[in-house]
């Protein structure tokens, strides 16, 4: 059996057992990836089908089997990340596996009802660069700020803002003040919002928490600690 194929039919399997609440043995890190690299076994795996009329019978058939689950969306962001100090196999709680499976399962029925005609493929609106100076901005506030970790610079947030590069993102200061610099350099870019910085799934929180949408908005105050710091920064660099 091709390696792809057996690699979706494994997936399923996964997705029904912690579906009827079976008991998740250890599985092996490499069994949990990401929706970019789900996209890429899936790329291959449309391939590996004669034509169009037999692709299309298989989708339909694995889509028949997960359409019927469900998996409640807990809105926690847990990182399920490789670490080679650790044994290959790794165990995971109820809820990891839950929120997982709530992932892999969203993501591969919106993929299958796109290959069937059944949905429509989202077009989605990747941020861009409007003004040309923000790299002196946020050369600035990060050099004023030390908002980004020590191995991240202003040009790797930049492209990962705008979705030319695959480094992960760490900050140095709370989420709220984070919250409040992304409102203020809103307007130097296209297309960007909240919900467009969060779907780059590659900005962790100071203490290595993967930032969502959710995590995001839920920092939204009106007077984070670095409020006044920002807004220095942001009218010496209008001036």
């Amino acid at each position: 059996m091709d390696e792809r194929n057996l690699l979706i039919k494994n997936i399923i399997k996964y997705l029904k057992d912690v579906y009827d609440g079976e008991k998740i043995e250890g599985l092996s890190q490499s069994f949990f990836i990401s929706n970019k690299e789900l996209d890429k076994i899936l790329r291959e795996y449309y391939i590996f089908f004669k034509n169009e009329k037999e692709l299309f019978s298989y989708v339909r058939f694995n889509y028949d089997l997960i359409k019927g689950l469900s998996f409640l969306d807990d809105g926690k962001n847990y990182k399920y990340y490789k670490d080679l100090s650790i044994e290959n196999t790794v165990s995971y709680s109820k809820e990891q596996h839950n929120s997982y499976s709530h992932r892999i399962h969203s993501h591969l029925i919106e993929t299958f009802e796109v290959k069937l005609g059944l949905k429509k493929k989202k077009e989605r609106k990747h941020i861009t660069i409007k003004i040309k100076r923000i790299g002196d901005l946020l050369k600035q506030l990060n050099l004023k700020l030390d908002f980004l970790r020590e191995d991240c610079t202003e040009k790797d947030f930049i492209a990962v803002l705008t979705g030319t590069s695959e480094k992960e993102i760490h900050l140095n200061i709370s989420n709220r003040d984070f919250y409040y610099l992304l409102t203020k350099i809103k307007e130097y870019f296209f297309n960007f919002s909240i919900t467009a910085v969060a779907k780059t799934n590659k900005i962790y929180s100071k203490t290595g928490k993967l930032l969502g949408e959710k995590n995001l908005r839920n920092s939204k105050v009106d007077f984070p600690s670095l409020k006044n710091e920002i807004d220095k920064i942001l009218i010496n660099f209008q001036k």
